[in-house]
């Protein structure tokens, strides 16, 4: 019952957080970027019909990117376009194509990101 609990109040907060993202168009889709700690934000995002989702966490500074599971939704450009502009971080381009990450459960010694959301969205938006 506690987990169900837990889960319900972590979707209520993915919701407040989608709201207060920035909605934008990009080459993708429907995107939005958005500030949360809440790993439930990304999929709820998805499920709302968004065909990007950029989340940075506020405290650590991790960037998760990530796209609809479509062939069509390759993030490769955006990868690319990233490691020019973000040097000092590491980033992780998912084999899929969908998923873009600059964390890891796995790699404690991953580098966060020092790109603000407003520099991650012009980046998406130039390609």
């Amino acid at each position: 019952l506690d987990a169900l609990f837990n889960i319900f109040i972590k979707k209520v907060g993915a919701e407040s957080d989608i709201k207060l993202g920035f909605v934008f168009n990009s080459v993708y889709g429907k995107s939005i970027a958005l500030s949360s700690k809440n790993e439930e934000t990304m999929k709820l995002a998805l499920k709302q019909g968004f065909k990007l989702v950029v989340k940075k966490d506020p405290d650590r500074g991790f960037v998760r990117i990530k796209t609809l599971p479509d062939k069509q939704l390759d993030l490769k450009p955006l990868y690319l376009k990233i490691l020019k502009v973000d040097k000092g971080a590491t980033w992780f381009l998912h084999v899929s194509g969908n998923m873009l990450l600059n964390s890891s459960s796995r790699n404690p010694h991953f580098i966060p990101s020092s790109l603000p959301i407003s520099k991650l969205i012009e980046i998406i938006k130039s390609i």
